[in-house]
């Protein structure tokens, strides 16, 4: 009886040994797959973020590459309509950055209230604009409500020659022979950016100007009949 008693009590100390062992192993695992489906649900949260910002930057690049083309299109639309206004501009232009050191520069620079100014006389309504704002409750042209993304043109019209080859029909006088009207060709040079809203409207802000997207945009036009 003596023998079996303490074979028993040893029996039970092991299997107490026994599964304190087997606790602690237990416990080390559910750590282990809880920090490992931690950094699972941080890695899944950190992919959707960023895909979401990669989704945002992209938006926001394609919409800046339209505001770009988009101003091309608008001077170009403005000089079909008046030729000769844009070729008096030229000659009287001053301060564009490709022409900053020349004495005599043939450049004109147009920004975003130009082409606005020129849209309201065309249409005739001062409702009508090129790129509307969003406000609190209504979208804009660039963002959905309070997002309050605006966008910005800067152009320049330079080297203005003679069309090559020459367009049919130049050559030719005006009315009363006075002067000899033709054709020429400029370079527009189209700046379009889009940017969250400045804080102070006409300055810059470190939000706004590390958030701007900024797109380039030439073009080759014909202009005409203008006088020789």
């Amino acid at each position: 009886m003596v023998s079996v008693s303490v074979c028993a009590r040893r029996s039970r100390v092991f299997a107490v040994r026994r599964a304190r062992r087997e606790r602690g192993a237990a416990i080390f695992i559910v750590l282990l797959v809880v920090s490992l489906l931690s950094a699972l649900g941080t890695y899944a949260v950190r992919s959707a973020s960023l895909a979401g910002l990669a989704s945002g930057y992209s938006r926001q690049q394609i919409q800046t590459h339209y505001v770009a083309d988009f101003a091309v299109y608008a001077l170009s639309a403005d000089i079909a309509a008046d030729p000769n206004k844009h070729s008096q501009n030229m000659e009287r232009g001053k301060n564009c950055l490709g022409y900053d050191k020349v004495t005599a520069p043939s450049c004109a620079k147009y920004s975003y209230t130009d082409l606005q100014t020129a849209v309201k006389a065309a249409s005739n309504s001062s409702d009508l604009k090129v790129l509307e704002k969003s406000s609190a409750t209504v979208a804009g042209s660039l963002s959905q409500p309070a997002i309050y993304l605006e966008g910005d043109m800067k152009i320049e019209m330079t080297d203005k020659h003679p069309a090559w080859p020459p367009v049919q029909g130049t050559q030719v006088s005006s009315v009363g022979g006075s002067a000899t009207l033709g054709y020429v060709m400029v370079t527009i040079s189209a700046e379009g950016m889009v940017r969250p809203k400045q804080t102070t409207a006409g300055t810059w802000d470190t939000a706004s100007a590390t958030a701007a997207g900024v797109e380039q945009s030439r073009a080759n036009v014909i202009m005409g009949p203008v006088p020789q």
